[in-house]
């Protein structure tokens, strides 16, 4: 599968950017300056970017409150959060607290059973801070064969479970929603048609992004897991991580604005 390197401009200026976070705004576990930096002149140029992540809800509402945006989608579309000009911060759940609650009964039951089958399988450092999924660590402070993961992977779905495997994580969940179906969600709550927006993802887990919208770009470390997508990004980034993510904001602040209706 070949995908087409970003164009110096893009041919499309978004209203609103999807990002996923891991290995897509950062690179080797930090926040390069010039991703940072990226937000912030996206921001400036009326381009909304809004995280989709897997990451804890913790993670998020840090996130929610110290970087330069205004909406987060976290632990694979489990929820979105809108900060105010106050600061004060909104959540909306897509399952309510009494279905949340069984559903934590079944996936900390599962945890359970998968770290005593698998000795490989170790929850991640952030899983005090999660909401509504378990999560394994694959490639953060554990590193396994990726052939592993998809054991551990597939030993979950058994469980009927939702399962994605990113880049470092393998994250866990109940309930009929992924990133993809809360960003769009989100979109529509907010009026704003699909075709507004665009994502720019890294791994497999970005799969039903990539999916369901028009325009998505990879990150340049997306290039390993090509062949573990049914569904690839149209453009791939020269630089990884963050690098990459910097790379992309500059060429949508180049572009040629499209006419729209608010």
């Amino acid at each position: 599968m070949k995908l087409q390197p970003l164009p110096k401009i893009f041919p499309y200026k978004p209203r609103i950017l999807f990002t996923d976070i891991d290995d897509t705004l950062t690179w080797k576990g930090r926040l390069p300056l010039e991703a940072f930096t990226a937000l912030v002149n996206l921001q400036q140029a009326g381009v909304k970017v809004i995280p989709v992540t897997g990451a804890s809800a913790g993670w998020c509402d840090c996130m929610l409150r110290t970087w330069p945006i205004e909406t987060i989608i976290g632990e694979n579309g489990a929820f979105f959060s809108d900060r105010n000009s106050e600061g004060q911060i909104a959540t909306h759940f897509v399952v309510d607290a009494a279905e949340r609650a069984l559903n934590w009964q079944r996936l900390q039951q599962l945890k359970n059973n998968t770290i005593g089958k698998f000795a490989n399988a170790h929850s991640t450092a952030d899983q005090p801070y999660r909401l509504t999924d378990i999560a394994f660590d694959i490639n953060q402070d554990q590193q396994i064969a990726r052939s592993e993961a998809f054991e551990i992977a597939k030993f979950c779905e058994a469980s009927e479970m939702n399962v994605r495997v990113s880049s470092i994580h393998i994250n866990v969940w109940c309930g009929a929603y992924n990133k993809a179906s809360s960003a769009l969600a989100w979109l529509a709550q907010q009026n704003i048609d699909s075709s507004e927006a665009m994502f720019i993802g890294d791994s497999p887990n970005d799969e039903s992004m990539f999916s369901s919208f028009v325009h998505t770009v990879g990150v340049a470390n997306i290039e390993p897991f090509i062949d573990e997508l049914k569904f690839a990004p149209t453009y791939v980034t020269r630089h990884s991580g963050g690098y990459g993510f910097a790379e992309l904001a500059a060429s949508v602040i180049e572009a040629i604005p499209v006419n729209r209706s608010h």
